[in-house]
């Protein structure tokens, strides 16, 4: 049975403005958990809002694909292993064509990726998760605006919180945060020496271990 959410403990009130960045942030971080239901009137008690804010923020995480309609109600998605096979397939082919341009257009970025990579061991030394999978996050489209493609980035943005959902997931693995560091390491190291061809086995093996380290669908 789907967990509700006005059994979780009452968060300190939230702005409106801030309620939608919030409720993403409690999702990705799976404190609202997959399958949770999100009521209005629940949710406006947990985070001290009117309902008309909670509807709004709904609104637009239902079209970031976070939530889906459950009856009168909405609930977390809930990514099936298929989906997030499919997700990283997809992620492998625009991220190491994006990578790839990155080096050829903006090599210069690598000091940008150094610095969100300095920020995530930061993050990891005060465990703070949220923050380190919102650099993760960071780091992945910083790569793609360097690739200097619209189209590229657009898609890569419209990708951006359900792979920040499986972040969370693979969050709870022993030693993952650790070797996201270590890859993000290996990625710029081999940007920054103009090796394209590196650099994109490197967002491969990367984006692909998230695969090989989950269990069959």
């Amino acid at each position: 049975m789907a967990d509700d959410a006005s059994s979780r403990p009452d968060a300190p009130p939230s702005r409106s403005p801030d309620l939608y960045a919030r409720m993403k942030a409690e999702i990705t971080s799976l404190r609202l958990s997959p399958g949770t239901q999100l009521q209005e009137v629940a949710l406006g008690q947990r985070f001290g809002v009117s309902r008309t804010p909670v509807r709004e923020a709904l609104q637009r995480l239902l079209r970031d694909g976070l939530v889906e309609r459950f009856g009168r109600f909405y609930r977390v998605i809930r990514l099936t292993e298929t989906e997030v096979r499919e997700l990283c397939e997809l992620r492998e082919a625009l991220e190491c064509m994006a990578v790839e341009l990155a080096v050829a257009r903006e090599p210069g970025c690598t000091d940008a990726l150094k610095a969100l990579i300095a920020a995530q061991e930061e993050a990891l030394r005060c465990e703070d998760f949220d923050a380190f999978n919102s650099l993760d996050g960071e780091f992945h489209l910083r790569i793609g605006e360097a690739a200097g493609n619209t189209a590229l980035l657009r898609q890569l943005e419209t990708l951006r919180d359900k792979a920040c959902l499986v972040r969370g997931m693979e969050q709870r693995r022993p030693h993952w945060t650790g070797r996201v560091i270590a890859e993000h390491g290996r990625i710029a190291n081999a940007m920054e020496r103009r090796d394209a061809t590196i650099a994109a086995a490197e967002m491969r093996y990367h984006i692909r271990s998230v695969i090989a380290l989950r269990p069959p669908a």
